[in-house]
């Protein structure tokens, strides 16, 4: 395939490239900074801002089958500075496409925005009404964007991004539910935003991403009873060989 990644060289973006070029697609990144994406033969970069300038979005578009996004705003709460970009972004992005005849796009966004909010906590729906209230107004009107624009859209709601490495026991789901475990891991993010574009998986639905299950504590010792055994001493005896069954 050739896909067009927008957001290429931060956390998420640079694991979708990584995966997209070991699975033999031709990439073309496009990019505020060329730095941090090596070199490799099947991958063009492209210097542009893909929520500020439509017309360079328009024409490095063209002749992809589909579009990945790697974008997410710079949070003020992690002390980041930056206008929030992601609207704009999806804006330009389904511009682009229909003129360009390009159908799939592929677009992670918080758990919490969009269709998600009325399942999400009632901590996190004050939060997103006050503290991140401009981040998550933004990721409400990208999806919007999407949703709406008559094309072969995928919405991945995930939680809490993680540097861990890949494993194989995150999850995806079509119930709009809270993630389980909220914290899921960049790399596991990626692989399923371009499973998603490779398969067609969830197109023109929505799919909340899962961390892996935490395994439960072990229960703690019995206290050992008076016979100095951590055996019960009364109830129910426990079947064994021999003991037939009541």
């Amino acid at each position: 395939m050739r896909l067009f990644v927008v957001g290429a060289n931060g956390g998420l973006g640079r694991q979708v490239v990584i995966r997209a070029l070991a699975n033999g697609h031709q990439v073309t990144a496009f990019v505020r900074r060329a730095d941090g994406l090596r070199p490799h033969r099947n991958l063009s970069v492209i210097k542009g801002a893909v929520a500020d300038e439509p017309a360079d979005v328009r024409r490095a578009i063209a002749g992809h089958q589909a579009v990945i996004s790697g974008l997410g705003n710079p949070l003020w709460l992690k002390g980041r500075q930056g206008p929030a970009i992601v609207a704009r972004a999806a804006a330009n992005l389904v511009a682009a496409m229909h003129e360009g005849g390009v159908e799939r796009i592929v677009m992670p966004l918080a758990w919490g925005a969009g269709a998600s909010a009325h399942q999400a906590s009632p901590l996190l729906r004050a939060a997103t009404r006050t503290l991140i209230r401009r981040d998550y107004r933004d990721f409400d009107a990208a999806e919007h964007t999407l949703t709406t624009s008559g094309l072969s859209w995928t919405v991945a709601y995930f939680g809490a991004l993680t540097d861990a490495p890949p494993g194989s026991h995150w999850s995806v789901s079509a119930e709009l539910r809270t993630p389980h475990n909220l914290a899921i891991a960049r790399s596991d993010v990626a692989q399923f935003l371009l499973d998603a574009a490779e398969k067609n998986r969830f197109a023109g639905a929505r799919a909340v991403l899962n961390g892996p299950f935490r395994k439960s504590p072990l229960p703690p010792p019995k206290e050992p009873h008076h016979d100095g055994t951590n055996e019960p001493t009364s109830g129910p005896e426990p079947l064994g060989e021999g003991r037939p069954r009541q």
